[in-house]
């Protein structure tokens, strides 16, 4: 009888599945951009809230604490905290709890809506000329015939100052008041006499000058006619 004919199998091995690979495009065209998120009906979505880090939490805390005078110690006294934990959160390092924060606004003499003041997403501030805020010396600061044009809202949690100094003929201001900070000048137009701790210096249109707010300083425009002067300063104290 004929016998069968044994069949014979071979195991073919099985290749690993492996991901597809897309072939660059010809013209050498990159893969488009992510579209930004729509809703429903096709509008973009609202923006996410501002990061902790674009609040500036810590350079306005610090400018808060210079302003009111309180040491680093003192501060994480009144809280309940250490002197490092303070710098670590005026240097960005941490950021605090709310509760943490109120407490320490507290401690300051502030409030939320002052320590941030506008909203930080909101887009800049325009003045025009001649609709800029006036604001006399105040009396404090000894002087006469010197008014400022604002440049930037006081308060509302600003660190920067910036004021058009407008000076009559003999017009004078005096500044006891030593703090910490920088102030920078430039003469837009006029003289001005400036004494910078006990240093007299005689400036003239285009001039500029820079001192450390620990230094007392004083002006007086010699004349003839008005002198404006750009005064830069931190912090906001006038």
């Amino acid at each position: 009888m004929p016998t069968a004919k044994k069949t014979q199998t071979r195991s073919v091995a099985r290749r690993p599945l492996t991901a597809a690979r897309v072939p660059p495009a010809a013209n050498g065209a990159v893969a488009k951009k992510a579209k930004e998120p729509t809703t429903a009906n096709g509008k973009l979505r609202a923006k996410q809230p501002a990061l902790a880090s674009d609040l500036q939490i810590g350079a306005r805390l610090k400018h808060a604490r210079v302003l009111a005078g309180v040491r680093m110690r003192e501060l994480a006294e009144k809280v309940g905290c250490t002197e490092g934990m303070i710098s670590k959160i005026e240097n960005a390092r941490v950021v605090p709890s709310l509760p943490m924060l109120q407490r320490l606004l507290r401690a300051l003499d502030r409030d939320l809506q002052s320590f941030f003041g506008s909203n930080p997403d909101a887009p800049g501030i325009v003045q025009r000329a001649r609709q800029r805020p006036i604001t006399m010396t105040d009396p404090i600061r000894e002087g006469r015939g010197v008014h400022y044009e604002r440049l930037v809202p006081f308060g509302a949690g600003n660190l920067l100052e910036g004021n058009i100094h407008v000076i009559a003929p003999d017009g004078a201001k005096h500044d006891p008041i030593t703090h910490q900070g920088e102030t920078m000048g430039y003469v837009i137009q006029g003289n001005l006499e400036l004494m910078i701790d006990r240093t007299p210096y005689t400036l003239h249109t285009g001039d500029s000058f820079f001192f450390k707010n620990h230094l007392t300083n004083s002006y007086r425009n010699p004349g003839p006619r008005e002198a404006r002067v750009l005064w830069v300063n931190t912090p906001q104290v006038h």
